[in-house]
């Protein structure tokens, strides 16, 4: 068994894949910044165990972060449970893809996983979003190469800073289940659901047209990530969501760096 583990700045993502790359075990924690290793080795054990794999031998883990502060805890409880080589998304890992933007360095792990799992998916141009605290958008053009994109607050995080910097306004949940959004909304809180998710849609649809100019084709998009779907249902662009992308391209680097 295999485990990969993509800590994001909101939300930590744990997959367990068997060796010929079926997938055991696909859940989320929440990033917590005081989680000790322990507890985090506790988390991990109380997941395995809920789909009666905690018996099962771990041959291999790898760790993606963008959140520094919490990669040397996930790294100890990893050790913790397994005598194996633990492998860090990031420089001297074999991707497989072609990075061309000005700093390779700099580019997420998520980000990377996600347009690897992109590419077992479908044939490019790729649009790849991933939403999390941010909403990256990030283009594989017609070689396969990851080209470039663009990063912005994912909707939640817009309508949170929105509501804590006004004095008025409610707190809402755009991923929670609700009627159609109407630009004719009738209250604080609908308005600010039918600005969320009419808003994100309306602007994905404009970037993807960007997009689509610049590739110089259309392209496959798809989205993973904490995107609510009544957004993604409202966008005129065919988006496919696929939950457990990153995990499923962090994997497949994984098989492609073993000795």
């Amino acid at each position: 068994m295999v485990l990969t583990v993509n800590i994001g700045n909101t939300h930590t993502c744990i997959g367990a894949y068997s060796e010929s790359g079926n997938r055991l075990l696909s859940a989320k924690l929440s990033t917590a910044t005081r989680r000790t290793a322990d507890e985090y080795r506790l988390a991990l054990r109380q997941l395995l165990s809920i789909e009666d794999l905690l018996s099962e031998p771990i041959d291999g883990a790898i760790i993606g972060s963008v959140v520094p502060s919490r990669t040397e805890y996930l790294l100890t409880a990893l050790h913790s449970m397994t005598n194996c080589r633990v492998l860090t998304v990031g420089p001297g890992l074999k991707s497989g893809l072609a990075i061309r933007i000005d700093d390779p360095s700099q580019l997420g792990s998520e980000i990377l996983c996600a347009a690897v799992g992109g590419l077992k998916l479908s044939q490019p141009p790729l649009v790849l979003l991933c939403a999390d605290t941010a909403l990256s958008m990030i283009a594989v053009d017609q070689r396969g190469s990851l080209v470039g994109g663009v990063i912005l607050p994912s909707p939640q995080t817009a309508i949170n800073s929105l509501v804590a910097n006004t004095a008025q306004l409610p707190q809402i949940d755009l991923s929670s289940t609700g009627p159609a959004p109407s630009v004719l909304a009738s209250s604080s809180a609908a308005c600010l659901r039918a600005g969320g998710i009419l808003g994100t849609a309306f602007m994905l649809d404009g970037l993807l047209s960007r997009f689509e100019k610049e590739l110089g084709q259309c392209p496959t998009v798809i989205a993973t990530g904490t995107l609510p779907q009544a957004i993604l249902r409202t966008c005129h662009f065919p988006i496919h969501y696929e939950p457990s992308l990153i995990l499923d391209g962090m994997f497949a680097i994984w098989k492609r760096n073993q000795r």
